[in-house]
């Protein structure tokens, strides 16, 4: 698993705090807890010393220790507990009581002869404590043993109104002080997230610095070390698209001188053979002659040649008429029906001219190139406003349609000439004019289609290229 900033910053800050919180919860909750026995503890002492003041009245008054029916009625009722009480002499017997309680043994170190421990009576939990008291009465000295009891209800119940009334509102808070620290995070990793938006939709061509103003502080050392790299790449490319473009452009002046002097040598009265490879030759110039053309024409639309777009508005029905008229010949020599269709209103755009000439140029090469003896191709402007170019031609496979603009990208299978490089021109184009660059088959299964979706024009003055 990859380490994920966020995660990490949730483990580091959420588990720390909710185990302090639970922590100081369990804490708290013991120390409630302990001042509440402290408490109940307190009033069974009371109630002890309550005894053991009415059996001191009653060994003075009778001599013997008779305890009157209020030390049932007021001192030891509850009516949540059970309340037990024994008072025995030294040697263990009973002298009040009912004489349940088990008789502990009292560590002389314990304060004032007291001790509290734990019982049980019939299943039930009982609370003890047992305190012992001398007295000389008659030059006699006694000495008895008072044991008090109670079952633990009240206490239990305590805890209960504890646990409600201070844990869950602490687990709530804890909650809630979780889904702050969630949200902190989240809020502090929000510009990551743009930046990661942006990124995530940026074209792989685009490489103009990245905007930092809502970085954090910590992130934009990193991001002016990316801009810089951005930098570099750019020179990288430019000087790429330069050479490409020189080296284009070099070989144009001697493919031309080639092409005439082949041209004139087929025209002497030559051998067969020579004749023949003359041919070949004359083929073999004509297709570096288009590779060239497609290189220059790759370089010059390359991202960042917007700046050097020449914009009008024109009249998409006019120009897609006169351009493919420039293609009947070579419709004809290859047997391929050529056609156009527009509608009569006009569909007007904002273009560059030249740049738009060589779309369509390349999408009517394109199909012309694939489509064998005896196809339909059909330049058709229609609403929106769209230029289209259909064909009854093989087709596209659909697996194949979202990488047919890739440079040098070709279809296997095919022995076509080509260097894959039109269609990408047609989306470099398209992408310069803000249009959108579509294929599908063709109506009824058979053949593609081509749409190029553009955005209407500003301007409502047309114009184009004679």
């Amino acid at each position: 698993m990859r380490k994920s900033l966020r995660r990490t910053l949730l483990l580091w800050l959420l588990v720390p705090l909710l185990l302090l919180f639970s922590l100081g919860t369990v804490m708290v909750y013991q120390l409630a807890l302990n001042y509440s026995e402290d408490a109940y503890d307190r009033a069974l002492h009371d109630s002890a010393s309550d005894i053991l003041f009415l059996a001191k009245e009653s060994f003075k008054n009778k001599g013997r220790i008779e305890l009157p029916h209020s030390v049932h009625e007021i001192l030891l009722a509850d009516q949540y507990d059970k309340t037990y009480f024994s008072i025995l002499d030294k040697h263990g017997k009973l002298l009040a009581g009912d004489g349940r309680l088990s008789v502990p043994v009292i560590d002389s170190d314990d304060e004032d002869g007291t001790a509290y421990y734990d019982d049980v009576i019939n299943d039930e939990e009982i609370r003890v404590i047992a305190t012992e008291f001398n007295m000389t009465e008659d030059g006699q000295q006694h000495t008895w043993r008072i044991l008090v009891g109670e079952t633990r209800n009240k206490r239990d119940g305590l805890a209960r109104d504890i646990l409600t009334g201070f844990v869950v509102p602490q687990a709530i808070i804890i909650l809630l002080a979780a889904g702050l620290v969630v949200l902190g995070v989240r809020r502090g990793l929000a510009p990551l997230e743009e930046l990661r938006e942006s990124l995530t939709h940026r074209s792989h061509n685009d490489m103009r610095p990245l905007n930092t103003p809502n970085v954090p502080v910590e992130v934009q050392p990193l991001m002016r070390e990316i801009n810089g790299l951005l930098v570099r790449l750019e020179s990288v490319f430019e000087a790429q698209k330069r050479f490409i473009a020189d080296a284009a452009h070099q070989l144009r002046t001697p493919l031309a001188g080639l092409t005439a002097q082949t041209d004139l040598a087929r025209a002497q009265d030559n051998p067969p053979q020579t004749q023949h490879a003359l041919d070949q030759i004359k083929i073999v110039s004509t297709r570096l002659n288009h590779a060239v053309s497609q290189l220059l024409s790759l370089a010059r639309n390359e991202p960042g040649a917007d700046k050097s777009l020449n914009l009008q508005a024109l009249d998409l029905n006019e120009f897609g008429r006169i351009a493919t008229l420039e293609w009947i010949e070579q419709a004809i020599e290859r047997n391929i029906d050529l056609g156009f269709d527009a509608p009569s209103t006009p569909s007007i755009i904002t273009a560059d001219a030249m740049r738009l000439r060589e779309l369509l140029d390349n999408l009517i090469d394109n199909a012309l190139r694939y489509c064998p003896p005896g196809s339909r191709v059909t330049v058709r402007i229609g609403n929106g406003p769209t230029l289209c170019v259909e064909d009854t031609g093989p087709g596209i496979p659909e697996e194949e349609r979202t990488r047919i603009f890739d440079r040098f990208h070709r279809l296997l299978g095919t022995d076509t000439d080509g260097n894959g490089l039109g269609l990408a021109i047609v989306k470099e184009i398209a992408d310069l004019h803000g249009a959108v660059v579509e294929v599908e088959a063709a109506a009824g299964g058979r053949g593609a289609l081509f749409r190029v979706r553009f955005p209407a024009a500003r301007s409502p003055t047309p114009r184009f290229p004679a």
